[in-house]
């Protein structure tokens, strides 16, 4: 049904905005409205919607003509997207940081794990109605852009990697041992196979979509 996929298209769309107004609005108030607060308040309702409605309407959520692993990708490709947008601005909460952090108990995590669980339990859902929605096995052609997928995702995590030593040769003396501590190492690096995840979802699903025409 028509209304219920683009009204599925608008909750991911006001969940995306209140997901960037959560994490990059302004600290202080706008009008006298908190920015943030709102933000937060339009993702969780938006993100929470769109899971009940398409745990409603599975088949409507979705084209006809969209295969299970389709449909995967592009839910893929979005829940990715929030992830990536949430540990971005965790990492430049841990840049902003005065002393360097020894453990991950003096890192700025509360906000970032709080939106990890919440699209966590929102992915698995969608994921679980999805699967019990049922659809063909993988074709040829779905393991053929899995597999051109795979390619870019390590072309990019390999592009990363060199951008990150050139990053480390750029950095000053003076705050070389900040970013050589082992705790913003670990953090680099979940950065880095999250952006190689989402680049490898948005390949798959904007493969289908080039594949059709």
């Amino acid at each position: 049904m028509r209304t219920v996929r683009s009204l599925w298209q608008v909750l991911i769309v006001l969940a995306l905005i209140g997901c960037l107004a959560s994490l990059f609005g302004p600290t202080e108030r706008r009008w006298g409205v908190d920015v943030g607060a709102v933000g937060s308040s339009v993702f969780s309702l938006a993100l929470l919607a769109s899971v009940i409605l398409v745990s409603v309407w599975p088949r409507d959520a979705f084209p006809d003509h969209w295969s299970l692993a389709e449909s995967r990708a592009w839910v893929g490709l979005i829940f990715t997207a929030l992830l990536l947008c949430g540990f971005t601005d965790y990492l430049l909460g841990v840049a902003a940081l005065e002393e360097v952090p020894r453990t991950f108990h003096d890192l700025p995590r509360h906000q970032f794990y709080w939106l990890l669980g919440v699209v966590a339990v929102a992915w698995g859902v969608t994921s679980g109605v999805l699967a019990l929605r049922g659809g063909p096995a993988l074709d040829e052609r779905d393991l053929r852009l899995r597999h051109q997928a795979d390619r870019l995702g390590d072309w990019a995590l390999s592009l990363l990697i060199i951008a990150c030593v050139v990053l480390l040769n750029a950095v000053p003396a003076a705050r070389l041992d900040w970013w050589l501590e082992p705790v913003i190492l670990a953090n680099v690096l979940v950065g880095v196979l999250m952006t190689k995840l989402l680049v490898e979802h948005a390949a798959l699903a904007f493969g289908y979509a080039l594949a059709r025409r």
